[in-house]
């Protein structure tokens, strides 16, 4: 029995050291995200990385989001022609962060026939409130307040969490 329960804990031992040496290794993740404007031109579209940001401590759970990327508002100089002539709106990409305190973290990216980069960050400031999940929007509004406003469908994102299995009493 004893040699049952040795070969338990160095078991125990060994898994332990490969979770912590992931764990360091994963202090970061990057995902793809892409979201647009949901009409048929596709006015509006935003695309780039999410770079979830992990604790060190255990559990491990992301505290915060980078996000790089880009937000387009077409038409650019130059592109498309008669098909997708300039509508009069403007784009805005629209990032939430959904906190375990109850709270989110919010950022807006604004583009009117232009190309825009896209870096920030979003999170609590303090390492206890971890980030649940994220949502990218990408809405289109007139310039001028002559129409409706509207939206594409929200992209929602869940970050890979690391939560190691209780120690075996």
């Amino acid at each position: 029995m004893s040699r049952l329960r040795l070969a338990a804990v160095i078991a125990l031992a060994v898994v332990s050291c490969v979770l912590a040496t992931s764990a360091a290794a994963h202090a970061n993740a990057v995902f793809p995200f892409r979201a647009d404007s949901g009409d048929n031109c596709r006015y509006g579209s935003t695309q780039g990385s999410l770079i979830w940001r992990y604790s060190t401590t255990t559990p491990i759970r992301p505290i915060a989001l980078d996000v790089r990327g880009t937000l387009v508002d077409h038409p650019l100089p130059d592109e498309w022609g008669f098909l997708c002539r300039d509508d009069g709106y403007y784009s805005v990409a629209t990032f939430v962060a959904y906190l375990s305190n109850g709270t989110t973290s919010r950022a807006e990216a604004r583009a009117d026939a232009a190309l825009v980069s896209l870096d920030f960050t979003l999170g609590s400031s303090t390492a206890t409130a971890s980030i649940s999940r994220a949502t990218v929007q990408v809405c289109r509004s007139p310039l001028f307040g002559t129409g409706p406003s509207y939206c594409g469908p929200p992209q929602h994102y869940a970050p890979v969490v690391y939560d190691p299995p209780p120690p075996i009493p």
